[in-house]
């Protein structure tokens, strides 16, 4: 198959899934995200319903709160429930019904109220509202309203009814919802109602999205006090409810197949439900999806003629290419590759493949450095090998006339130089462990301890884990040693020195320091210049470093060599003193470059 067709079928097939699977992603967020502020909006909307309701019904508890608070009011009221009916013809059983009548009949009460009415068991029936038809006084019977022992259990509490028709009208009753309460401390049962018109409920809750979005007030009884929902729905909401066992925690969040938020109002003891048709919002983000997917498919077209036009403009720079890469050899290796064309793509494809030639370039030459390194090493460890052997010898000498003379301190001085050399001058390890590298140290701070005395403290302090790890030889004597030759030049305090080992996240650390005089500004500025040049020179891997001897640049150097950009190596100026911190990432201790570094032996300050 041709490259042409190879590639217009594959980015066919490529886009035609991406499209896919992007307008299937976008409709799954689309309808989540959707979902989400729709939940979001119906929960405000139902929480700003119920609010709205208790804003109704708290002037009918007020009303009724007011009115037996009068004492004229309730004075009256005590006068008719405790009076002696078998005297009809009584004149104070007259003026306080007029009491009533009069204290209920204000203007407040007419504005704000459809009706504010007085009955008791006794047939009295006072109403405010002289426009609306009312039944004769003394036919006001209590047992017309079924809830009446629901008001009596509640002893005084105002109670509210669910919507209604007017139980005092009998030519056109109107439906109202009420508030009735027991007026307490009275011969016969009276109660105080307050009613309002059912068409203020319509404007509350009627939000005129027929089939999309509708309410249901259910009060704490489970009785209806307002819905809009169909009768099954009816029923699976009052189940619903039935079934949660803390409903005013745990809001409502789906009626069947349907979005729903509720609002549970402490007050009027009633749950606002708020239900929104799915269905239709999944259409009308599918239609929208579809009509995504028409105009992505038709960019697809489009953009496989343009790609089976400009395929042909790349084969030709690519085959140029591939007779440039079988030219390619070691001989011209430092020869770039020029290839005369504008695409983006291709002029960075040709770029890579020119980088690709240093690099080999590089790696070439930094095969032969290491060799000329390696050979370095075999020298310097022959050298090694030839010369400790008089050394030990001459330190066996002296050790034995300690031994002679009982002067135990020259057979230890003796004993720890000699550990040192032995140690230095091995050449079968090109690692060691910080627990070795301590032991050498320790050998050393001895014979230091020796010289100096009383002059010299020093602590260690480096925890397991970090002991474990590998760096190279003759590192942390190192600085010791700066730290005595040049951090106390013309100091006269004890000299106070800290070894310390931790481990911190995904590193390990070392660091040393002293109460010395600490480095010069100039001095650290130069010390890191210097750094910063040799990292360049052996990320170029051109190895021929004049550094010599085994000062902080030569140790920055072979860790450098040995582990790479990984190394964490610092210089610091502390309160009082200087401070050296070396570090790198926690492994086996296997050196990224396995390299064979010649061990200096010259000391250098």
């Amino acid at each position: 198959m041709r490259f042409r067709t190879r590639l217009i079928m594959t980015y066919s097939l490529l886009v035609t899934v991406l499209i896919s699977l992007l307008a299937f992603l976008f409709y799954q967020y689309n309808l989540r995200q959707i979902k989400a502020l729709s939940l979001q909006d119906l929960d405000v909307l139902s929480k700003t319903m119920s609010n709205q309701l208790d804003e109704i019904v708290r002037p009918m508890q007020f009303i009724t709160e007011f009115l037996l608070s009068d004492n004229r009011t309730l004075s009256a009221i005590t006068t008719l429930t405790r009076a002696d009916r078998t005297d009809p013809g009584l004149s104070y059983i007259t003026l306080a019904k007029k009491e009533i009548q009069i204290s209920f009949s204000t203007y407040c009460n007419d504005v704000n109220f459809y009706r504010v009415s007085f009955f008791s068991s006794a047939g009295d029936i006072l109403s405010s509202n002289v426009r609306i038809h009312t039944i004769s006084d003394g036919e006001g019977d209590p047992g017309y309203i079924p809830e009446l022992p629901l008001v009596d259990a509640a002893e005084g509490k105002p109670v509210l009814l669910v919507p209604h028709l007017d139980t005092w009208s009998r030519r056109h009753p109107k439906r109202i919802f009420s508030m009735i309460r027991l007026i307490m401390g009275n011969n016969i049962p009276s109660y105080i109602e307050v009613q309002k018109s059912y068409d203020i409920l319509e404007s509350i809750f009627n939000l005129h999205y027929p089939n999309s979005i509708r309410v249901a007030v259910i009060n704490g009884r489970g009785e209806i006090f307002y819905s809009q929902l169909e009768p099954k729905e009816q029923d699976l909401l009052l189940q619903t409810l039935a079934d949660n066992r803390d409903p005013r925690n745990q809001p409502i969040t789906r009626i069947g197949n349907n979005m729903a938020a509720s609002s549970y109002s402490p007050y009027t003891d009633t749950y606002t439900v708020i239900v929104q048709n799915e269905g239709k919002m999944k259409a009308t983000i599918t239609a929208f999806s579809m009509i995504t997917i028409g105009i992505s498919l038709l960019l697809c077209l489009v953009s496989v003629f343009f790609i089976y036009g400009l395929s042909g403009r790349i084969i030709a720079p690519i085959g140029q290419l591939i007779t440039r890469i079988e030219q390619t050899n070691l001989e011209n290796l430092d020869c770039d590759v020029v290839i005369e064309y504008t695409d983006d793509e291709l002029v960075q494809l040709c770029n890579s493949y020119n980088h690709l030639l240093k690099r080999l370039n590089h790696a070439r030459r930094q095969e032969e450095q290491m060799s000329l390194l390696h050979l370095q090493a075999e020298f310097d460890a022959l050298q090694a090998q030839v010369n400790p052997h008089f050394i030990y010898n001459v330190l066996n000498v002296i050790s034995h006339r300690g031994v002679i003379n009982h002067d135990e301190e020259i057979c230890g001085i003796c004993e720890k130089l000699a550990s040192m050399l032995r140690y230095a001058a091995g050449t079968s390890q090109r690692l060691v462990t910080i627990r070795e590298e301590l032991d050498y140290l320790e050998g050393y701070l001895y014979l230091l301890k020796t010289r100096y005395r009383d002059k010299l403290e020093y602590t260690i302090d480096v925890e397991e884990a970090v002991q474990e790890q590998r760096i190279p030889k003759i590192v942390l004597q190192q600085f010791i040693e700066n730290s005595i030759t040049h951090g106390f030049k013309n100091l006269s305090r004890i000299m106070t020195l800290s070894v310390r080992g931790w481990i911190e996240g995904p590193y390990w650390y070392m660091e040393v320091r002293d109460n010395g005089g600490g480095f010069s500004e100039t001095g650290k500025a130069a010390l890191e210049q210097r750094m910063a040049e040799i990292k360049s020179r052996v990320g170029e891997a051109n190895l021929n470093l004049d550094i010599g001897g085994m000062g902080l640049l030569n140790i920055y150097t072979r860790f450098l060599i040995l582990f790479g950009d990984t190394v964490i190596f610092r210089l610091a100026n502390a309160a009082e003193g200087a401070v050296v911190t070396i570090g790198m990432k926690k492994s086996p201790g296997t050196p990224i470059r396995d390299l064979r570094l010649p061990e200096p032996v010259a000391v250098e300050g």
